[in-house]
Order: structure tokens, then sequence, then C-alpha cells
């Protein structure tokens, strides 16, 4: 079947007016990519994140897979945030864009209140992630008046909540998996084993969950390796201060602690050391370790790999690091954010992992401990790496056909001066 025959046939298939954007990544799926087709393409990834290095991260990783799927293409990040690269030690190009009305580094800004400086034309521009909204390409032309729904693609956040994405990352029915790495670190010397790792969100912006879900944890863990006469727990900066600010938190931890520790204190920021509980007759302790976190990533992986086999995370770029680092010798718990209920509910059936779909058990159960996954399969079909890259390398082909004024390039215009999906159509149906 030729080119403008495949765009006809897929035309008649399509439901939704936005489903015609998808035929310049499904014309050409089953085509395999060859150098010459990517040989100079200038790809830009517009990143711009909000609050916090989640969103940085997810587009770095995204630029690392493009440059190593594509060595002879020019890939580019436009960010609001460029310092934060530069932390994480990210070397390439990245160019800043800046806030219209006073040039600072702004987040959770709209596309039509930010301006791109740099001046360069893209062939392909990927806005990764996608936050808390629906994609409108007419706000991003705006910011860079050149963009279409054929050069301009969408990455949402894992199990992201306002498609339509070009790149639906996540676990479940449609979704292209997870951002998987092969990680290259150094061993941490901050902490020596055995110690347990928790790195979740507080209260109240993640509700009442966060402390049970650190109670319901803390009280797997104990039990489970009280046999270490001293053990550790890393925890983040919020738990310490609710330990000793918040009394009913401080004796619920304590009350499960006690049947297992007579000892229990806690190493601050400052490396001073404090005791909850004190019984000089026994040699039982555990050691809350509040001067740990934060670190850089390299670090924290380092840290979860060298943690006992129970972890405790939340977060979409955690999960997927302790996944990829060492998650045949891990068991993972989970603290579900509200708004990421799509994405432990479809791990619960995927892994699969059936403590992963309450926010009973998500966090820690006795009743898991011998939950094996099969890490095999999950990979196999959850792995963007896989997915991502056969739905890139047929984007990347369209282009091509696009810059040579093809029959995508016909259908583009049909899509810009129709404004029902039928009318589109029966236009498709006359192209020759």
């Amino acid at each position: 079947m030729d080119g403008l025959s495949k765009i006809k046939d897929l035309s008649k298939n399509v439901k939704y007016y936005e489903d015609l954007y998808e035929i310049i990544w499904k014309i050409n799926l089953n085509n395999k990519i060859k150098k010459e087709d990517y040989n100079g393409i200038k790809i830009g990834l517009i990143n711009t994140p909000c609050a916090g290095f989640g969103d940085i991260i997810v587009c770095k990783t995204f630029y690392d897979y493009l440059n190593k799927w594509y060595p002879n293409s020019k890939v580019s990040i436009c960010t609001t945030t460029p310092m934060k690269y530069k932390d994480l030690g990210v070397d390439g190009n990245i160019y800043k864009i800046y806030n219209k009305k006073d040039n600072s580094d702004s987040e959770c800004i709209d596309y039509d209140k930010l301006t791109l400086k740099k001046n360069i034309i893209f062939d392909i521009m990927i806005i990764i992630p996608i936050i808390n909204k629906t994609f409108e390409i007419n706000i991003f032309k705006k910011m860079i008046p050149y963009a279409n729904i054929f050069n301009t693609f969408t990455v949402s956040e894992y199990n992201g909540e306002y498609p339509p994405y070009t790149f639906p990352i996540g676990v479940g029915k449609g979704q292209l998996g997870l951002l998987m790495n092969d990680f290259k670190y150094k061993s941490q010397k901050l902490i020596k084993s055995p110690y347990a790792l928790v790195y979740i969100q507080p209260s109240p912006e993640w509700g009442v969950h966060s402390k049970y879900c650190f109670i319901a944890y803390l009280e797997m863990i104990c039990k489970k390796y009280n046999k270490h006469t001293n053990f550790q727990i890393i925890i983040p900066e919020w738990i310490e201060q609710d330990l000793n600010g918040d009394d009913i938190f401080y004796k619920k931890s304590m009350n499960v602690i006690k049947k297992y520790y007579k000892n229990v204190s806690i190493i601050y920021s400052d490396k001073s050391e404090d005791y909850f509980i004190e019984d000089k007759n026994d040699k039982s302790k555990l050691t809350f370790r509040a001067d740990i976190l934060p670190q850089k990533r390299e670090i924290f992986i380092s840290l979860m790999k060298d943690s006992v086999e129970d972890i405790l995370v939340t977060g979409d770029q955690s999960l997927t690091d302790i996944f990829s680092c060492c998650k045949e010798n891990k068991r993972v718990w989970y603290q579900i954010a509200p708004w990421k209920k799509d994405l432990s509910y479809n791990l619960s059936k995927e892994l699969p992992n059936k403590y992963y779909s309450t926010f009973k058990t998500s966090c820690g159960t006795m009743r898991a401990i011998n939950t094996k996954i099969q890490w095999d399969n999950f990979m196999t079909k959850y792995d963007f790496r896989i997915n991502g890259k056969e739905r890139m390398d047929s984007i990347i082909m369209g282009t091509n056909d696009l810059k040579n004024g093809g029959n995508l390039q016909k259908l583009l215009d049909i899509i810009e001066h129709s404004r029902y999906l039928e009318t589109a159509k029966a236009k498709i149906d006359k192209l020759k």
C-alpha cells in the first residue's frame, strides 16, 4: 500500500477529529528507520517544569534516549530552568525559555506567557511532560509560531489524566511504558548497612495517608528486621519534624517500635543525636537518620541499592529508578498519591502486585512478604525504550515526508483548513 492509500485507509477509521493528528506516526509504524532518515534532524524538547526535579529528570531521560537512538541528530532542551540541568551535570544544547513579563525562571506558566529568544527552527518539538492540563496547539503557537500538529508532540506524566498524548507513558492499556535506565553509579559512603530507606511526601499536601503510610511501613520492617540489634532508617525532613512536633504521630510511631527496640534515637542534619526512648540495660537500638537526605540522584540511587530488601518510595521517578537499578533485589512499597491512583491500580494488575491496589496495603504489610514479581514479563511489555522508540522512529520518517512536501503535507493542509471531521474525511478521500 502506497503512502497516499495508507493515509486514506487510516482516516476512514478515525472517530474523533484529533485522531487525524496521529496519522503522522501511524503511517510508518511497520517501516524500519535508516540513518539517513535522522541525519541532521533538529529535535527540541520543550520542558517547563512545575516544581522539583521530577519533570527535569523525565526530560533528561528522554534527551538521553534520543541521543542514543539517533546519534547524527541535533537534540536540544528548551526550558524555563536551565540551571537545574547544570545541577544534574547535563551537557549539550540547553536554551532558556523566558517569562515575557520579567525574564524570570518561572515555573508552571502557560506557553502564551513565555518566549524562546534563541533563533532556532526545530523539525520536531516534543513537549515533555504535559502537566495538569490538556495541550492546546494554539496556545503553544504564541511561543513558537511555526508549531503545528505535525511537528509538535506531547509526552504525558505517568498515566496522565489529560489526553490525548503522542507518548502516553505509564502502565496499562494504551500506555508506552516506564522510562527505564541502565545506571552507572558510585557506591555511597554515607551510611553503613543494615538500613531501610523511606522517601515519601508529607501531609497535608497528600492527606493523612502520609503518616499512616509511614507507620504501616515502620511496623512491617520492625517485625522483619528486629534480628538486627542496631538498625537504621533514612527518613526525609518532614518525618523528623513531625516526630518532634506531632504528639499523636510520635506516640503511634513509638508504640510500634518499642515492641522490638528498647532504644530509639534520631540523628539530625547537624549530626547531633537525641533519644526518644532510652534503656541503657538493653542493646537493641533503632536510629532514624534525618541527616542523609536530600542527595543528588546518583547518590540517592546508590542509597536505594544498598538498603535492605523492603524500600518505601513515592513519585514517578523514584519508582522508575528503583525498578531500573535493583528491582530483582527489592520489594518496593509505594505511597500512592491521590492523583496517581490509575498508575497504582494498573501496577497492581500488571506486575502483578495486588497490594498496590489500595492505600491500606501499598506502604507495607507482612502479608506481601512472599509476593513474587514476574519482572521479565513486565519489562517486555512496559519498557519505553522498546515501545517509545518504535513511535519516535515513525514520527521522524513522517517528518521527512513533510519536509519534502509529500502526502503528509497535503493531509496537514486539509486538517488545518477543515472545521469538521466529516468534511476533512471527504477532502482526504479526494486526494491524488
